[in-house]
């Protein structure tokens, strides 16, 4: 595959390099010394063209979902992350040195990831782990990183890493987690939609076991009533069968955690069965989506932590994102007018972009330098800008959550609006874990 063609287009980048050259990258005049002195780093020196990056480079072991059950999503973390790498190159690269991606297919199978990660570390020698959406995959990454001591950036928001013996002091991960995302959905229904008495229907496994019974446990928390729950093997073609008798009367909403043809079967067996309920979904549902052919589509709402189409957002930095990375305006891909299956995309870009800040910030130059690299991303703040286009955002030192908002769309004759922003304070919750605490490093002894 001719990926230069695919994830880029080549004088479009160029355009925006000379852009950002000339004017920097926009960000906020108020974030923190380092992350100011980083961001000034990031965009040339001056206006000159800058120097073509020279000397060892910066591995990044990238775990990608080039084939199995999220090949889909995977294809779109690879062509945001072969852009980023190219652009960040293109504008000198790291501290003068260039970021080079090294990537194995998870084969959406953690049996086949874990050993792989390991090799990436061991014999590759890269100096930090990013990837796979496959939330099962992240979970056996995890220990793999704290053994061998090597920051890893998960791009799966389904792996609960704020919860005791799920994450580590060497994972981070950009998106907002399960956990967040259903009190933003929690949120809008308790402010915006008239409707006390819920179910769940979710897919039975992982993502949606997590998704089912946060929903119970934060809504008997906020006095919303939950009748009933039901959970559906992955790739069911049937899901009448499975809806049919299981939605009790008097249930005004169902809350969904499903995603491909799953959902399509879904929601066409809701249609027959109850078109009326309220229905909101799980982050990204609508993700790869032909959006005109939804059965029974409209009225359907879900969280998302990127909007899908580009007016939902509207900022400068999500157009060239999406130029530079070949998106286009409806999040389609625009090389080929296909539909991208993109859910946490957004976030693989951010982390190689993320890399470089607190590198830079740092001082960090080989992997010994890993704990400084650590305690400094705790306490980075990251502003929005083409870095950072989803908006600005930390991870909370305690237990490394993505502090960050999210959106609620809504599907209307086609296309999506935004029903709601779901401010960042509005999904955390207090910490249960104190990562610095527990596991101090050698840096700060």
């Amino acid at each position: 595959m001719d990926w230069l063609r695919r994830s880029m287009r080549p004088l479009a980048l160029l355009l925006v390099i000379a852009l950002l050259a000339a004017c920097g990258n926009g960000a906020s005049e108020e974030p923190a010394d380092t992350t100011a002195a980083a961001q000034s780093d990031t965009t040339g020196d001056g206006g000159e063209t800058p120097a073509e990056p020279t000397g060892e480079p910066i591995k990044v072991g990238f775990l990608v979902d080039q084939t199995g059950a999220l090949a889909a999503y995977g294809y779109a973390h690879e062509l945001v992350g072969r852009a980023a790498v190219e652009t960040i190159n293109a504008q000198g690269g790291v501290n003068g040195r260039p970021l080079e991606l090294v990537i194995e297919d998870t084969e959406s199978d953690p049996s086949v990831a874990a050993p792989k990660a390991r090799r990436l570390v061991e014999s590759e020698g890269v100096d930090f782990l990013l990837g796979s959406n496959t939330s099962a995959v992240v979970g056996a990454v995890v220990p793999i990183a704290e053994e061998l001591e090597t920051v890893y950036f998960p791009t799966a928001g389904g792996a609960l890493l704020t919860e005791p013996g799920k994450g580590n002091r060497y994972v981070f991960d950009f998106n907002t987690n399960v956990k967040q995302e259903v009190r933003g959905v929690l949120s809008f229904i308790d402010s915006q939609l008239d409707a006390d008495t819920w179910m769940t229907a979710v897919v039975d496994y992982s993502w949606g076991w997590d998704n089912e019974q946060t929903f119970v446990e934060e809504a008997e928390a906020m006095g919303i009533e939950v009748a009933n729950t039901l959970r559906v093997p992955l790739g069911e073609a049937n899901w009448l069968a499975h809806l049919q008798g299981q939605i009790p009367e008097g249930v005004e909403g169902i809350y969904f955690a499903n995603f491909g043809t799953d959902f399509l079967s879904f929601t066409e067996a809701l249609g027959t069965l109850a078109p009326d309920i309220e229905r909101i979904g799980a982050n990204y549902v609508l993700s790869g989506q032909d959006l005109g052919a939804i059965p029974n589509g409209d009225g359907i709402h879900a969280i998302a932590g990127y909007p899908q189409f580009s007016s939902a957002i509207d900022s400068e930095w999500d157009r060239q994102f999406r130029e530079i990375t070949g998106i286009d305006e409806f999040g389609a891909e625009a090389s080929t007018g296909e539909p991208l299956v993109s859910s946490y995309h957004w976030s693989t870009w951010e982390a190689l972009w993320g890399i470089k800040e607190v590198i830079e910030a740092s001082g960090w130059e080989s992997k010994d330098d890993t704990c400084e690299f650590i305690t400094t991303l705790e306490g980075f703040q990251f502003e929005e800008g083409l870095a950072h286009p989803e908006g600005p955002k930390h991870f909370r030192p305690e237990d490394h959550l993505s502090v960050k908002g999210a959106w609620i769309e809504v599907l209307e004759g086609g296309e999506l609006q935004i029903a709601a922003r779901i401010d960042a304070e509005d999904m955390v919750y207090d910490p249960v874990v104190n990562y610095p605490e527990d596991q101090p490093l050698d840096c700060e002894s």
